[in-house]
C-alpha cells in the first residue's frame, strides 16, 4: 500500500496503521512523539493507531508549544 508522509511516498502493508507510516518516514519522530502532531490531508489531527488506506495523506509537524 502506498501512502505519502509530508510528500514523501512509503510504501507500507495493508492494513498498516498511522504509526508505521511515521515509523517508516523517521524513528526519531517516534520517540519524540509527543512534542508532533499527525494531521490528514485536511489538516485534522489524527490518531496515533488510526487506519490507512490507498493514497493516504499525512503530515508529520512539530507542535506549537508557546510559553
Amino acid at each position: 500500500m502506498k501512502v505519502f508522509v509530508n510528500e514523501k511516498e512509503i510504501i507500507l502493508f495493508r492494513g498498516a496503521k498511522v504509526k508505521d507510516a511515521v515509523l517508516s518516514f523517521d524513528r526519531t519522530v517516534m520517540r519524540r512523539i509527543a512534542m508532533y502532531e499527525i494531521l490528514d490531508i485536511y489538516g485534522n489531527p489524527t490518531d496515533i493507531d488510526g487506519a490507512l488506506q490507498e493514497n493516504s495523506r499525512l503530515t508529520v509537524k512539530l507542535k506549537n508549544i508557546q510559553q
